[in-house]
């Protein structure tokens, strides 16, 4: 188990944004969607306090839900220039880490892999929530669940990287790509905060294979 620190965004204004964000979706289906997940306390008071990574990104207290609103809000924007259906990308966006709750074992202080986060991973774990926060809502389309649970099994958006499936729609590719940026520069970010090996280089990251520079502020 991990150590989990403070999220510095204020959890308080993340939660906010995500009340925000889903109260400003149109779609009747997506809206009750989030009805049903809002209802369900115990899900939503995890999705709000898990980090969103063991120890690549996001490692912090609230980091899940900071994580999944800076991608909805960039996504939306990217979506009002390239295309696809603002309220998918939407909630694609905020849906498609969600099994990270089951897959991460937390206890307030320190975190790591749950049995079934080990067995399973959070793409799985979140094609099953999904499916039963679907069946849920009177009426769900087919077509839509499809197409949401398409952007969760695509988000990671190559085979070698944990993808079942690449994107194969405009939704899931803004959420992929806004998924994939965000992540990588929140985990550099991190690592200028842990490792500096001097004021402007970081000690070498072994996952994205690089040091970082540093730009000297002022």
């Amino acid at each position: 188990m991990r150590g989990c620190r403070e999220n510095g965004s204020g959890t308080e204004k993340l939660v906010e944004a995500f009340h925000r964000i889903t109260d400003e979706i149109k779609n009747e289906h997506l809206s009750r969607l989030f009805k049903e997940i809002k209802d369900r306390k115990g899900l939503l008071d995890k999705f709000f306090l898990f980090p969103a990574s063991v120890g690549v990104h996001h490692v912090s207290i609230g980091g899940l839900l900071e994580h999944s609103v800076t991608v909805a809000e960039i996504a939306r924007n990217a979506a009002s220039f390239m295309g696809g259906d603002p309220d998918i990308i939407v909630s694609g966006s905020l849906l498609h880490d969600i099994g990270k709750i089951e897959e991460i074992a937390f206890d307030g202080g320190s975190f790591g892999y749950s049995d079934r986060g080990r067995l399973l991973g959070h793409i799985t774990l979140g094609i099953m929530m999904l499916e039963d926060l679907v069946s849920a809502v009177e009426g769900f389309p087919g077509d839509l669940a499809d197409v949401l649970k398409h952007i969760i099994l695509s988000h990671h958006g190559e085979a070698e990287w944990g993808s079942p499936k690449k994107p194969m729609c405009i939704e899931a590719l803004v959420v992929h790509y806004i998924d994939n940026l965000d992540a990588k520069v929140m985990g550099v970010k991190e690592h200028m905060s842990n490792s500096m090996e001097d004021e402007r280089w970081t000690q070498f990251h072994k996952l994205y294979e690089s040091r970082f520079y540093k730009i000297p502020q002022g």
